[in-house]
């Protein structure tokens, strides 16, 4: 008898708009494919904002290589408003009615306590007095051709005011809670960070071994996704770089991202097996990867947490049963 048990951690996306507060995001399939694609070290293929299918460069391990040529992009990620209403699925392609790009001239993870965000914003100004009623974030994906697919939207509840000759900050944040590790968020902000063809020095991580080293930008994956048990179900922390009590990696992993058109919403799900040869305690679940980096003046692709889950409370898993397990980053 085969028995399943799928973990999941919650990642939450808002638009963050000066004088308006917090709207909360519905992600678009897109920014499935996309860090799939990072985590898996594999190009992704995504939708642009006419319906096309088009392949993101995911496999440098980095958002700054266009897909169509060898040269790198500038900053690839960016908020844009809206002044149409429909309801955001995670099926949509573009903005109801698209209007002002805005321009990203800030990246940057704000860390705190028991959860971690990245942030993409900038500061611009209107020439023309505008309601909007909608947001968008979006990915250009190749330069060459000027492809770009939308990674999440939001519509307003009252018109978003933005008055001619004034300056505003609006932008974006990823909210990452505890159960996903401040080294994952600052690998996230070393991709879109730097220049593809300078690859340098960006942010600090510590390695599965809690040795520290610098995250590579912007090719900052590498591969090599794992899934990983243990016994301790201490509560996770964005510090955590390894199970508290490991017991064994999975075997025969398989990762895949689900479209949920039904509870709109989008689930990236890597789980394996095990059938163990004795009783053993279930406490804990962790997401590894390579990370690309700098240590001691040499590069190196130290495997690092990306995200853990504590059970509630442990659970036996018994001899001679086979288990699928495994670990869901669910987008809603």
């Amino acid at each position: 008898m085969n028995r399943k048990l799928l973990f999941e951690v919650p990642l939450n996306g808002y638009f963050k708009l000066d004088g308006y507060g917090l709207v909360k995001n519905k992600f678009n399939r897109n920014m499935g494919y996309v860090i799939d694609g990072l985590l898996g070290l594999t190009d992704a293929t995504v939708f642009d904002e006419s319906g096309g299918s088009r392949v993101t460069k995911t496999s440098t391990g980095g958002l700054l290589c266009s897909f169509a040529s060898a040269y790198g992009m500038g900053i690839p990620i960016f908020p844009q408003f809206g002044t149409g209403q429909a309801t955001p699925t995670v099926t949509d392609v573009n903005l109801a009615l698209e209007d002002i790009i805005l321009p990203t001239n800030y990246i940057d993870t704000v860390e705190l306590t028991d959860r971690t965000q990245l942030l993409v914003a900038g500061v611009w100004c209107p020439d023309i007095n505008r309601e909007y009623y909608e947001a968008g974030i979006k990915l250009l994906v190749n330069s060459n051709f000027n492809y770009v697919c939308l990674l999440a939207r939001a519509t307003f509840t009252s018109a978003l005011s933005r008055v001619a000759f004034t300056q505003y900050f609006d932008g974006y944040v990823l909210e990452f809670p505890s159960q996903f590790t401040r080294w994952f968020v600052r690998s996230l902000c070393s991709c879109v960070s730097g220049n593809d063809v300078r690859n340098t020095r960006c942010r600090i991580a510590k390695d599965i071994r809690g040795n520290l080293f610098v995250i590579r930008s912007p090719r900052a994956f590498a591969g090599s996704p794992d899934v990983m048990i243990g016994s301790d179900n201490t509560p996770p922390s964005p510090d955590d770089y390894n199970l508290k009590s490991p017991i064994t990696s999975l075997g025969s992993q398989s990762q895949v991202v689900e479209v949920d058109t039904t509870n709109q919403e989008v689930r990236i799900v890597r789980a394996g097996s095990i059938t163990p040869t004795s009783d053993i305690t279930l406490g804990e679940i962790g997401l590894f990867c390579n990370l690309a980096g700098f240590s001691g003046g040499s590069s190196v692709t130290p495997k690092t947490m990306i995200a853990r889950v504590a059970l509630p409370s442990p659970i036996t898993l018994y001899a001679n049963i086979t288990y699928s397990l495994g670990i869901v980053l669910k987008l809603t």
